[in-house]
């Protein structure tokens, strides 16, 4: 199911040869803004085809891992210096000790979890002092008409129910935005030069970071 799924979404036409502007723009300016050490240690949890793990090499990032529940894009990012593990996020533990990685990226994957605690208990766990933790998820007050259109959708969020969760897993919340640029503003193309625009959308972006933490 989880092979087909993706198979699937490659001929939607979210591959690696699509990577389109918003995401091209957009991961270069939320690593400027919240972790802007190139040599920062980046794991993207649910990478799929590459959209947010290639537009932050592309500008400069290095030290890059990709995590998968399936191999079907190992070898893409293999050859593309990335490195590549796979493991059931819901389940498996990463096999990686305390103090990992200064960032964590989880776009797109909480909303097909029954229970993301374990996965966040893994992010708080692999995090490093102040290392930051960037979620990305649709906001069911906005897609509640065609959250379940995907059917590998499971859970749906909004605002306070995302930062319920972060606060019942232990990360102190820096910004919970509006993601996006498919609604307001962002649709004219503006946002391409005014950036802040891109948190106009109808998705919610969630930054944070471990508590204790400056």
């Amino acid at each position: 199911m989880r092979a087909n799924y993706l198979k699937e979404m490659a001929k939607a036409g979210y591959n690696s040869d699509n990577i389109g502007t918003f995401h091209r723009i957009c991961l270069p300016y939320l690593g400027k803004r919240f972790f802007p050490q190139k040599s920062s240690r980046i794991l993207d949890i649910g990478a799929g085809q590459g959209h947010c793990i290639f537009p932050l090499k592309n500008c400069g990032y290095e030290n890059l891992i990709a995590a998968d529940v399936d191999d079907r894009n190992k070898k893409l990012f293999e050859d593309n210096g990335v490195t590549f593990m796979q493991l059931d996020v819901e389940s498996d533990s990463f096999p990686l000790p305390e103090d990992s990685f200064d960032v964590i990226l989880l776009f797109h994957v909480i909303e097909h979890l029954k229970d993301s605690l374990h996965l966040l208990s893994e992010v708080h766990r692999m995090l490093g002092s102040g290392g930051v933790f960037v979620l990305v998820t649709p906001d069911w007050r906005k897609q509640y008409k065609t959250f379940y259109r995907d059917h590998t959708h499971i859970r749906p969020y909004d605002k306070v129910s995302i930062a319920r969760l972060l606060g019942c897993s232990r990360f102190d919340t820096v910004l919970i935005r509006s993601f996006g640029v498919l609604r307001g503003f962002g649709r004219t193309g503006i946002w391409k030069f005014i950036k802040p625009l891109m948190f106009s959308g109808s998705d919610i972006v969630a930054i944070s970071k471990v508590k204790g933490t400056d």
